[in-house]
């Protein structure tokens, strides 16, 4: 698949629960009064090297794929495990899996962090889908070719691309000289903000391999 048509899917995946499920619905939880979210995104490729027998993240073509949308703490760390977790319906684990496409890592991301967010499992999860569908993904991880950009060269490429971003609400992980991850920092009502004091950038100097999509 695509960037462009993984993008596509989504938006459509995000407006469909969000039809579904109305913001009327919203904070039935209590949550753990956190400051701000950040959005996750994994570099695929990157993580398949490390993990080959994967077959849920692996088996399938893809570029960025979300690992998370974690409700954070602006002096550094956010919340965890808070209360019981209710179960989420089959029909919101399929449609997220456009995005995410290990259930396991559903589950797992709703159990330590969506219960934190102070909304139904349904709602957290049209967050994460509203949050991924207003992104654009740069051209620079629209080919099929390795490249090699410098972390710098990342975050200008994804500012480039979604102008309400800013340097400032942006991070780039890497696992040794692979791009592993971006985050993104996002307001309780999912618009760009400056990181907490612990999400940065934690990369190497110099050119970054990023692997290609299969």
């Amino acid at each position: 698949m695509s960037r462009l048509r993984a993008l596509r899917a989504w938006c459509a995946a995000g407006a469909m629960l969000s039809a579904a499920f109305p913001a009327g619905a919203y904070h039935e939880r209590a949550d753990a009064g956190f400051d701000y979210y950040v959005l996750s995104l994994s570099w695929a490729p990157s993580f398949c090297q490390l993990h080959p027998d994967d077959k849920e993240e692996c088996g399938r073509r893809r570029g960025f794929v979300v690992h998370g949308l974690w409700p954070q703490y602006a002096g550094g760390g956010g919340p965890s495990h808070c209360g019981s977790a209710e179960p989420i319906d089959p029909e919101t684990v399929e449609r997220v899996k456009s995005a995410m496409p290990d259930e396991r890592l559903i589950r797992h991301e709703w159990v330590v962090h969506g219960t934190c967010s102070g909304l139904s499992a349904h709602d957290y999860f049209v967050s994460m889908l509203q949050a991924v569908g207003r992104l654009s993904i740069p051209e620079e991880f629209d080919g099929q070719a390795p490249r090699r950009l410098t972390a710098g060269q990342v975050v200008s490429a994804f500012v480039k691309a979604n102008p309400s971003l800013s340097p400032r609400s942006f991070a780039v992980r890497c696992h040794g000289p692979r791009l592993e991850e971006v985050r993104i920092c996002l307001s309780r009502e999912l618009e760009p903000l400056t990181c907490g004091a612990d999400v940065h950038t934690q990369c190497r100097t110099g050119p970054l391999e990023i692997d290609a999509a299969p």
